[in-house]
């Protein structure tokens, strides 16, 4: 996930970072939907940025694809994946009208972008399945990790929803034990964000994995240079 709120850092310049019955089943297509909070949206600019931020997972045996809305859908990542080819993948960024594709993804730049059980440079998890919320009518447990860079997140997690494990980092020393429903994060400044899932579907829709047309094609290196290196690996 790390190349993604990286893209959303530069983005907005920021300064840190369904039925009961029917989530029981375990899947392994489909598509699951998550909103934004945090304690004080109004907290700073840069938290108010944030308000209306979505993120959206789909998920096939074939393919995967992750997007971000942010600022009322002003600003998106879309990030899409074929599971056994990732050297097709593509990052699709539209900020404030301006739409560039990014293509010859690395397996670096991939990993952890669309699949949430892929977490780069986590130092420590530990979990307490003792500790539970149902979320979209899920079951779920908690997942404390520690980052390399010290930040803290809590995950609830949920071993029912199992999408391809996709492409991991070479340095990756760690994949979460299930698919989290909710992540929370520091954010800096004593600021916490929460995504958590408001709806989760074994359906797909329509031309979900359709990458759309229109966008500048450009590498990473490319886009990097373009953005003045305040984009980091």
């Amino acid at each position: 996930m790390k190349k993604i709120l990286n893209l959303s850092l530069l983005m907005l310049v920021m300064v840190s970072l369904t039925s009961t019955a029917f989530g029981q089943k375990k899947i392994k297509e489909g598509a699951v939907k998550f909103e934004l909070s945090t304690d004080d949206m109004q907290a700073s600019p840069e938290m108010a940025m944030l308000g209306g931020t979505t993120l959206d997972f789909y998920f096939s045996a074939e393919k995967q694809r992750m997007d971000m809305s942010m600022m009322g859908g002003m600003m998106k990542i879309q990030t899409f994946v074929p599971v056994n080819s990732p050297k097709d993948a593509a990052i699709l960024m539209d900020m404030l009208g301006q739409k560039i594709q990014l293509v010859g993804l690395s397996e670096d730049d991939l990993s952890g972008n669309y699949n949430m059980m892929n977490v780069d440079d986590i130092s420590n998890v530990v979990y307490d399945e003792k500790d539970k919320k149902e979320i979209a009518g899920y079951s779920c447990y908690k997942a404390k990790v520690k980052m390399d860079n010290g930040v803290n997140m809590e995950y609830y997690i949920t071993e029912k929803i199992q999408p391809p494990t996709g492409v991991k980092a070479k340095s990756q020393k760690v994949a979460l034990k299930g698919y989290p429903l909710e992540m929370i994060i520091e954010a800096g400044e004593g600021a916490t964000m929460v995504f958590r899932a408001v709806e989760v579907s074994s359906k797909l829709p329509n031309a979900a994995f359709d990458v759309p047309t229109g966008y500048q094609k450009m590498t990473m290196e490319e886009f990097q240079e373009m953005s003045g290196g305040m984009l980091g690996k």
